[in-house]
């Protein structure tokens, strides 16, 4: 199928780039048009998993600077969110 499940958006950026007027931010758009491309051809199953988290792992570890504490609380937020979500769909359990 070659991607398409999201109308080929990441092309879009394309206009973008060569035009932020700032070096670092132009690489950043090209590596996340990656990660944007990646993503679209995983959801038509273009492209495994492995080969989409391997570009998303790529590119977190050059822009996103988190030491293990701060995956550490980001996981911790997501699992209280997470509990608090089920805990509200549960509520009516408790009426």
């Amino acid at each position: 199928m070659s991607g398409g499940s999201f109308n080929y958006g990441y092309v879009n950026i394309e206009e973008y780039i060569g035009k932020m007027e700032d070096t670092q931010l132009n690489e950043m758009l090209i590596d996340l048009q990656k990660v944007l491309h990646d993503v679209e051809w995983y959801t038509s199953g273009d492209i495994s998993e492995e080969s989409y988290k391997k570009t998303v792992t790529k590119f977190k570890k050059k822009w996103f600077a988190q030491s293990d504490i701060d995956v550490k609380a980001h996981i911790e937020a997501q699992f209280e969110q997470k509990k608090n979500e089920l805990l509200k769909e549960l509520e009516y359990l408790q009426k």
